[in-house]
């Protein structure tokens, strides 16, 4: 072989090594999958930021939410020029208290919260994707998976989840950014500081590794 040749083929070489042993990305194991689970059935609490754009508008503002059996509290504070709106929804009802001190209930929470918030939100759906899941009984269009086995990008029931940043959660780990984009082009984003859930609290700026970002890396199909 010509001297010349052979940087060439010592790359290619590397190159096709490289490949053979790439390891292939896989969802969640079964530990893990359990935990997050629990999570759901459980409730959890986060305290965080969210923004909202669309033809209507843009706007943001900050969120706590706490879920427990079944029953949602969201307080959205900043937005809608003066103070915001606590929003708690059950089942098929739902009350909506204004800063204004004007209080709406309804048994179309679907309906109530839209015009609230000014964007269709699929709140049952949410639920889940919040905590890096796919909600069950929607066929899900497309998702992907970082090297790690966690959700990095879901398209289900016309809206694309983009799983920008993971938190350690003590046993597992929960999403931190998210990017939501559904129909007409609303885009609505969020960023946790703070999840709880019933095996840790998670405080921002601890320094033992509770609260780091973890990165959603190395997406994969």
């Amino acid at each position: 072989m010509s001297p010349r040749f052979f940087p060439l083929v010592l790359l290619l070489s590397l190159g096709l090594s490289g490949c053979a042993f790439k390891k292939p990305v896989v969802p969640l194991q079964p530990p893990e999958k359990a935990w997050l689970a629990r999570v759901a059935e459980r409730g959890w609490r986060l305290h965080g930021r969210i923004g909202v754009r669309s033809g209507e508008g843009n706007w943001h503002g900050g969120l706590r939410w706490f879920r427990r059996n079944g029953r949602d509290s969201l307080t959205v504070s900043g937005p809608f020029g003066q103070g915001g709106v606590k929003i708690e929804v059950q089942g098929g009802w739902i009350r909506i208290r204004y800063h204004d001190g004007r209080v709406r209930e309804s048994r179309q929470p679907q309906a109530l919260l839209e015009e609230a918030l000014g964007i269709p939100v699929p709140l049952q759906a949410l639920h889940h994707w919040v905590l890096g899941m796919p909600a069950p009984g929607i066929p899900v269009t497309r998702r992907r998976y970082d090297s790690l086995g966690r959700l990095a990008y879901l398209r289900q029931n016309g809206w694309r989840i983009e799983y920008r940043e993971y938190m350690a959660v003590p046993p597992g780990a929960l999403p931190r950014k998210i990017v939501l984009t559904g129909p007409g082009g609303v885009v609505l984003k969020l960023i946790v500081d703070r999840w709880e859930t019933d095996d840790s609290r998670v405080r921002r700026g601890l320094p033992t590794g509770v609260s780091r970002p973890l990165a959603a890396q190395g997406a994969s199909g």
